[in-house]
């Protein structure tokens, strides 16, 4: 489609949407597909419907029409985050781990040079071209920089060998980052992971057979509801500048973020080991009791 074409789909949307969409009811942002310029004419659709701008019907929007520092890159620093909490648990030294990152779109290669400035030392990254490999580590850095020059790919990329995704899912790394898509690994593919710690930045890269298969491997599993919400959380501080009026610095940003998720592990972790189950299940665990104590405070008749 042309820019043209996605601007007046974009548009016809908002306007089909505007009894959903609202700051006080539901907020869209931008995934898979879309971008801040999606996102910036969705806000405009809708202002014009209402009289008025409304900055906070969305969020990941440009800078300048109310967008947050930092939205960009917030769901790699999440993903970033719980791998590095996770390794804690696990008593795995940064600067002696590897990583192998599946996916080099905004949350994986986010991810990956976030994990490469804390001393994980990054050996594999991928895109739909195929994977990259050296066993002495990536400079993601370059990476990030030749994918930018070369139509968003990693094709010819030089500095690592060629090998398939498949290959880099079963490379022996500490943390493996599936960051793509949904349902990469299966139970096709879980016997032959070798990673002692899986970080789903994508949404549902583990399909429901493989999780048994994984966890009777013993690997740990930060879930794709808690590792990547940091995208989300710093949805959440977009909208709270734009119904406030000012902007935060992004060092502030940074630090409530990293805050919010390194709390939201250390409550899932807590929650599967007190009831010995995964951290999928306790993170379900933790989210269905807030709503069953909400309700309970709340009451009804």
């Amino acid at each position: 489609m042309s820019a043209g074409e996605i601007e007046r789909l974009m548009r016809a949307y908002t306007g089909a949407m505007l009894d959903v969409f609202g700051p006080d009811r539901d907020i869209p942002a931008p995934d898979m597909g879309t971008s801040e310029r999606e996102m910036a004419w969705l806000m405009d659709e809708y202002s014009k419907a209402y009289g008025m701008t409304v900055n906070g019907v969305v969020t990941g929007k440009p800078l300048v029409l109310g967008g947050s520092l930092g939205r960009k890159e917030a769901t790699g620093r999440g993903v970033m985050t719980a791998a590095i909490s996770a390794m804690e648990k696990l008593r795995i030294n940064p600067y002696r781990a590897t990583a192998a990152v599946q996916g080099f779109g905004n949350v994986g290669s986010h991810a990956a040079a976030l994990l490469q400035e804390r001393g994980v030392k990054v050996v594999a990254i991928s895109d739909v071209t195929g994977a990259y490999y050296n066993e002495n580590g990536l400079d993601i850095e370059k990476a990030m920089q030749y994918r930018d020059q070369h139509k968003g790919q990693l094709e010819g990329f030089e500095g690592a060998t060629k090998i398939s995704n498949e290959e880099l899912l079963a490379l022996p790394v500490d943390v493996l980052v599936p960051a793509a898509k949904e349902d990469v690994i299966t139970d096709d593919n879980a016997g032959s992971i070798q990673a002692k710690l899986i970080v789903e930045g994508a949404n549902g890269p583990t399909s429901a057979s493989a999780d048994e298969i994984i966890n009777d491997k013993g690997i740990m599993v930060v879930p794709d509801i808690l590792a990547n919400a940091g995208g989300v959380t710093v949805s959440y501080f977009e909208w709270v500048q734009n119904r406030i009026g000012y902007k935060w610095t992004l060092d502030r940003i940074n630090r409530r973020s990293d805050r919010a998720m390194k709390d939201a592990f250390d409550k899932v972790y807590a929650t599967s080991q007190e009831y010995n189950v995964s951290m999928r299940i306790a993170a379900y665990m933790v989210a269905i009791k807030k709503v069953a104590d909400t309700y309970k405070f709340r009451g009804g008749y």
